[in-house]
Parts: C-alpha cells; structure tokens; sequence
C-alpha cells in the first residue's frame, strides 16, 4: 500500500505538500519517525479523517494536533495521574522509554493511536491504541500506512475504533494545522508550511 494509493482512495487527486524540517522535528522529538509518515505528511498535512481521526503533523500552529505536543501532553497526563495517585501505574509506557509508546493521532472520542517504538528502525515500528475509556488496549501489526488504509476501508480491527458511519473509503478532511481563537490547546509557533511554487 502506497501513500499515493492511500491519498487517491481517501478522496486527494494530488498531495498538497505539506513542507516539515524534518530534521527539527526529529531532534525535538529524539528519534528518526517513520518514511512512510514523512511521506503523508507531504502529501495529506493536517487533517482528519471523516471529523473522527486525527492524524499529528510535525509544525503545526494547533498545538492540539502538533506532533511533539502531542507526546508532550500525553506526558503531561501521566505526571498529573501519579500526583493525584502515586500508586497509579502509568498505562502505557511513553517514548523515549524503551519500546515507549509515540502518539500519532487520536479520536474525537479520546482513543490514543501510537506508535511501539521496539527497535531502532522506525519502518518497522507497529501499531497500537489506547480507548479513551477502560483498559482493552488494541495492536495493529502492521505499519502506519497500512493501518491508515485498514481504517479508510473500515476493517482496521480495534475494538474501541468505531466502524464507518459513512461513506467508504472514508475520505479525508483537509485543514490548515492553524490554531483558532477560542479553540482548544494552545498557539505555536509554526515551522511547517504548504509549497507555494
């Protein structure tokens, strides 16, 4: 599955080249990412999927939807949960931990869609998520486009991942990646950028 055939399926005739510094955001975030999102990142930006999933772009000014805010966050949350509990245990082991989880998207229903960072090629990094709610974590073995084109033609398998209410394939959203006044999360400073010429 390529992330062309991915992009014709979720509705994109041509990418709309998004531009990351790629190597900012790498060191910013400790690790290479893998080619395959590179690539969807060039092709789709910031977006979602049928105002359900979310996917994180690196650059962004919606601090909701930044890649590295994202991880951010949900470190954030893991600091608040054992402040309030410190018997709680952390439910997912976080990047850079060892094998520690790397957030890429999320639901509008507050499922958490990572990456298992096992090894040290990040093109062999598989899939898992998190509910929102309740403990019934789900694994995608395969890579992040793969994944994506079991969740546009609705079969990805996660218990917790709604089926398609909609059209199928399940098409793409475009959005600018810009915070909005009055939205949620906070405004960057932006750093990604669509191409102009």
């Amino acid at each position: 599955m390529s992330v062309e055939q991915l992009a014709c399926d979720a509705g994109l005739s041509a990418p709309r080249r998004f531009l990351v510094d790629w190597e900012r955001a790498e060191a910013a975030l400790g690790t290479r990412l893998p080619s395959d999102y590179k690539e969807y990142v060039h092709w789709f930006g910031p977006g979602d999927f049928y105002e359900y999933l979310i996917i994180c772009v690196p650059g962004v000014e919606n601090s909701n939807t930044e890649l590295e805010a994202r991880l951010a966050r949900e470190h954030h949350g893991a600091r608040l949960l054992t402040q309030i509990d410190p018997k709680a245990r952390q439910r997912v082991p976080l990047f850079p931990e060892p094998g520690g989880w790397l957030p890429w998207g999320f639901t509008t229903g507050g499922d958490g869609l990572y990456w298992v960072t096992s090894g040290d090629d990040p093109d062999r990094w598989t899939i898992a998520g998190r509910p929102g709610r309740g403990t019934d974590f789900g694994y995608f073995d395969g890579c992040f486009t793969q994944f994506l084109h079991a969740f546009i033609w609705d079969v990805v398998g996660m218990p917790f991942i709604s089926e398609a209410e909609g059209d199928v394939p399940v098409p793409f959203a475009p959005d600018t990646g810009e915070w909005r006044e009055g939205g949620a999360g906070e405004r960057l400073a932006a750093y990604g950028r669509f191409a102009t010429d």
